[in-house]
């Protein structure tokens, strides 16, 4: 490649018009194109350098409290998670009594009757929320499973239920015993 390309010859040529434009302004109109250019170069510099950096250490704290919190409750998880896997052993008489001194929540026709190593448990009319709530219990305290069920949303409205449009259930369901 020759010393004097047609590119190399239009850059001086470029370089020459701007000098010559640069040599024809006042010293006056050069300070303050100085001025420009510095001012241009600062705000690049802080939009493309400074600015995301800044902005990073301003949110860090923040950040870094949500992160503690999400360890906190992935901690929690893992505690539970391995509460779960190694339950305590309950014996057959502790999760029998378990289950009869907490099915007064269940309705005054909940009944249960034990059969080997099943229990059932027949219910008329038992609220919704507590038969969930008296399952997972259940499932936690006595560390019994269903092993099967028979229920149905009941049809008639309790006269006595605290809530009126709650729903109701009756049917049969057998829970393992541990």
């Amino acid at each position: 490649m020759s010393p004097n390309t047609p590119w190399q010859a239009a850059q001086k040529s470029a370089s020459q018009a701007w000098r010559q434009a640069w040599d024809a302004r006042s010293p006056r109109e050069q300070t303050l194109l100085r001025a420009a250019a510095f001012l241009l170069a600062v705000v690049v510099v802080w939009q493309w350098a400074w600015a995301p950096a800044w902005r990073t250490w301003q949110e860090a704290p923040a950040r870094q409290a949500a992160l503690d919190g999400q360890t906190q409750r992935m901690l929690q998880w893992q505690a539970q998670a391995k509460g779960l896997q190694k339950p305590s052993t309950v014996s057959r008489a502790e999760a029998t009594q378990w289950l009869e001194k907490n099915l007064s929540d269940l309705g005054p026709n909940a009944k249960l009757s034990l059969t080997g190593d099943d229990v059932t448990l027949r219910v008329e009319a038992a609220p919704a929320l507590a038969m969930a709530r008296w399952l997972s219990q259940a499932r936690e305290h006595a560390q019994t499973w269903p092993h099967q069920a028979q229920m149905q949303q009941a049809q008639m409205q309790q006269a006595n239920s605290p809530l009126p449009n709650e729903v109701l259930w009756q049917g049969t369901l057998v829970l393992r015993l541990p």
